[in-house]
Parts: structure tokens; C-alpha cells; sequence
């Protein structure tokens, strides 16, 4: 019996992706993604329209959008409800993401502290995507501390994803570099292991028989397909085997040319470190937003209620 549809797995989807896009902007804008990186502006112009748009979705999701707006006020003072702190965190997000991308947009340089603030509440959101569903004691394939850590990374992972491919084609200053497939690398491997983790224990029955029923769903029954194809293997193990050869390829290639010699090795290793991405790397990136797509909607419709021990 689903609870939940499609619109909730559209807003988990794209709150994660935004709060992964600000993080990715962020963290190329402080040199974490190597130098002269291409992402230090996509993500932070993309980040408060994608959250706001999912936001609304919620709000229509939750009956009163069209019908009774007044009664969603309740939220706003219901501290004791996650949903309350999440209205908190998601307006303050979008609120500072807007402000980011404006003054970008006027050309003018954000403040640290305005940026950090924004990284903090992006970190919160995606970190919030997954509590929402963490804290719902009746779902037990929901109920684990796995669920925040597990849509952290996949925001990270896709919003980077995302903020890769729009800078592919819409930035020409800068360029891509080898650090960004490392760190896309240590991302998807990262998810990889955590959502095995994750199957692992619901399959294994530690949450129960309704958790193992539901794992199964997902594994070996009606969503399996959607599953091994398109989350496992198109989202998790394509862009792993490309992210590991691409990062070979630049080291070896920036290690050949600067064993060659001098001023010359060191422009042709320059050159290597910004070389422009191949399309197989951005079929990847491509990859990872579908499987972070099918990831949540498994995890929200293979979901099973209990109550009393009964399945409904």
C-alpha cells in the first residue's frame, strides 16, 4: 500500500541534486576540484531553482496545496516535526542560493560567509532528504541512520554530475581536470559500498521481516530490473570502470609528460590537467542523474508499512 508517489520521489530527487550542484559550485570556487575548474559557477546558479521546484512539488503533495494552503502553516510551528525543520532549512537555502546566484549573475563575487552559510544549509538539505524518511518508525526499510548518509552522497554524487554536464556546455572559461574524476570516483564508490551496506541489512532481516520483504521487492522482484539496471549498473558501475580508466589515463599521460623534460613536459602535463572531457565521461554523468533518480523512487515505493506487526 503506497503512501507516497511520485511527487515525493521527484522532490527528494531534485533536493538532493540542488544541494549536491551548491556543494560542487562550492567546492570548485575553493580549489577542491583543481585548478581552473569549469564548475565553480553552474551549480550555483542551478541550486535554488532546483530545490524550489521540488519544494513545490512537496507542498502540492501534501493535499492542502490547492485545496486548504492556510493549513500547511501548521508546519511552521510544529517544532517536534521534521518536516518543520526541513521548511526551516529549505526556505533558508533557497533564500541564500538565490542571493549567491544573483550577485554571480551581476558579476560580482559572492561573500565567503554567504557561501560557506549556503554549503551548510546544502549539506542540510541533502542530509534532509533522507532524515524524512529516516524517522518514520512505521516504514522499518526506511527507519536506519543508513538513509541520511546514503542520500548524502548520491546528492553529492549527482549534483555534481549535474553541475559537470551544464558546465560542459555552457561555460567557456575554464576547463575539466583529472581531480574532478577523482573525486566523482570517490563518490560512486562511496555509494556503492553504503547502498550494499544498506540492501545488506534489510535483506538480512536486522529491521525485520517487513524491511527483508521489501529489500526483496527491490532485489529479485517487481523493481529488480530498475534496480540492477538502472541504478546499480548505469548509475553506480558505468561511471565507476569510466571514472577509474579516465583518471588512469590522466595520470599516466601527465606522468609521461613530465618525465619527457623540462618547460616542455611541464606545458604538455598543464595541457593534460585540462583537457576537455570525453563523451563517454559525460554518458556517465548522465548515468549517475538516472540512477540517483531510481534510487529514490525504489526506496519509496518498495517501501512496506507495518503497524502492529501486520503488514497493510
Amino acid at each position: 500500500m503506497q503512501h507516497w508517489h511520485w511527487l515525493i520521489v521527484i522532490y527528494l530527487f531534485l533536493g538532493g541534486l540542488g544541494a549536491g550542484a551548491y556543494l560542487t559550485s562550492f567546492a570548485s570556487e575553493k580549489g577542491w576540484l583543481g585548478k581552473n575548474s569549469r564548475l565553480n559557477r553552474a551549480g550555483y546558479f542551478m541550486a535554488a531553482p532546483i530545490v524550489a521546484l521540488g519544494t513545490l512539488l512537496l507542498v502540492f503533495d501534501l493535499g492542502q496545496g490547492l485545496h486548504k494552503p492556510w493549513l500547511l502553516l501548521r508546519l511552521v510551528f510544529n517544532f517536534r516535526s521534521v518536516m518543520t525543520w526541513g521548511v526551516y532549512i529549505l526556505t533558508a537555502f533557497i533564500i541564500v542560493g538565490l542571493i549567491t546566484a544573483s550577485l554571480l549573475f551581476k558579476k560580482k563575487k559572492a561573500p565567503n560567509g554567504l557561501t560557506l552559510v549556503g554549503a551548510v544549509l546544502a549539506l542540510a538539505t541533502g542530509a534532509y532528504t533522507g532524515l524524512l524518511l529516516a524517522v518514520i518508525r512505521a516504514v522499518p526499510f526506511w527507519n536506519t541512520f543508513i538513509m541520511p548518509i546514503l542520500f548524502v552522497i548520491s546528492a553529492l554524487s549527482t549534483g555534481l554530475s549535474l553541475t559537470t554536464l551544464a558546465a560542459h556546455f555552457l561555460e567557456k572559461k575554464g576547463s575539466s581536470n583529472p581531480k574532478e574524476n577523482k573525486v566523482h570516483l570517490i563518490l560512486v564508490a562511496a555509494e556503492l559500498i553504503i547502498a550494499v551496506i544498506f540492501f545488506g541489512i534489510m535483506s538480512a532481516g536486522v529491521k525485520g521481516p517487513v524491511a527483508s520483504q521489501s529489500a526483496s521487492l527491490v532485489m529479485f522482484g517487481t523493481y529488480a530490473f530498475a534496480f540492477w539496471g538502472c541504478f546499480i549498473c548505469l548509475g553506480l558501475l558505468l561511471p565507476l570502470v569510466v571514472f577509474v580508466l579516465e583518471y588512469l589515463h590522466c595520470k599516466k599521460s601527465g606522468q609521461k609528460a613530465v618525465s619527457e623534460s623540462s618547460l616542455a613536459g611541464r606545458e604538455t602535463a598543464a595541457a593534460v590537467q585540462i583537457k576537455q572531457q570525453s563523451y563517454l565521461v559525460l554518458a556517465s554523468d548522465l548515468g549517475v542523474l538516472i540512477g540517483g533518480f531510481a534510487l529514490r523512487a525504489l526506496i519509496i515505493f518498495a517501501a512496506l508499512p507495518i503497524w502492529d506487526g501486520k503488514i497493510l
